[in-house]
């Protein structure tokens, strides 16, 4: 469990009487009225501004004693790859809040269609050098440099220099950082054809993996991904499926692209 101030607490406690009705609405509130000081550093807050509200579900749900079937219930409805939950785009809004609500399309926007843009990038550049019989070695600095004018190591070692992380040793938010570094860096960059042009590839081909994802959750068991432990687990689940909401394939593309470390 995470060390909880005695909001959090009291807040926690207020609607910490999940079942399988309420839990969507218990959740939203929760996240709705969760208290973000300014200047202070969040797993969850990218960039110090764009929320990715699931790591947040998580962390909350690690704090509440849940009964083993409603918590794979829970964790399902996590893994739904929409962009609302399954929700309404007016009933997500309105749980969520304006603020919240609005942090998290910067995640959205700024994290994971930045990511599936360097994956449909990426994945045009190995078929085409492929095609060509040549090598795939360098793609994902050719990538880079197709959508951001610099190489990944150049763009990599300037992050790590502006925001005094340590190249060594990085976490998954480390990571969305990165993405979200490139992304505001892309929004200054670009010519205004080529960003629309780049964020209109990576919105149809999340879309796909989304419609993808859809088909494969709805043939497997939930259970094959979560055990009964599940609370101790959570982290690496939440790297890996929930937090970004893709398929394996994106994951594997990802770890090709050195995203994952």
């Amino acid at each position: 469990m995470t060390s909880l101030t005695d909001y959090e607490t009291d807040l926690i406690n207020k609607f910490s009487d999940i079942n399988e009705k309420n839990y969507q609405t218990n959740i939203l509130s929760m996240i709705r009225l969760w208290k973000i000081k300014k200047n202070s550093h969040y797993d969850y807050l990218v960039g110090n501004e764009a929320l990715n509200w699931k790591r947040l579900a998580v962390q909350i749900l690690n704090n509440i004693n849940i009964k083993e079937k409603l918590l794979i219930e829970i964790y399902q409805w996590l893994s739904i790859p929409e962009i609302y939950s399954g929700m309404s785009e007016f009933e997500f809004r309105y749980l969520m809040g304006y603020e919240k609500y609005n942090s998290y399309l910067s995640y959205f926007y700024g994290v994971l269609i930045e990511r599936s843009i360097l994956c449909c990038v990426e994945r045009e550049n190995y078929k085409k050098r492929i095609s060509n019989g040549k090598s795939t070695v360098n793609v994902l600095n050719v990538s880079y440099e197709h959508i951001y004018g610099y190489s990944f190591l150049h763009l990599y070692e300037e992050y790590c220099k502006k925001s005094s992380v340590s190249n060594e040793k990085q976490y998954e938010y480390d990571d969305e950082n990165f993405t979200y570094y490139c992304f505001k860096k892309r929004i200054e960059d670009s010519e205004p054809a080529k960003l629309a042009s780049d964020t209109k590839k990576g919105t149809i081909f999340l879309q796909e993996l989304m419609r993808s994802e859809e088909k494969r959750l709805a043939l497997s068991n939930i259970e094959n991904f979560i055990s009964a432990p599940c609370k101790c687990a959570l982290d690496k689940f939440v790297l890996i499926k929930l937090v970004l909401c893709i398929t394996e394939e994106v994951k594997l593309a990802f770890i090709s692209t050195a995203l994952f470390i």
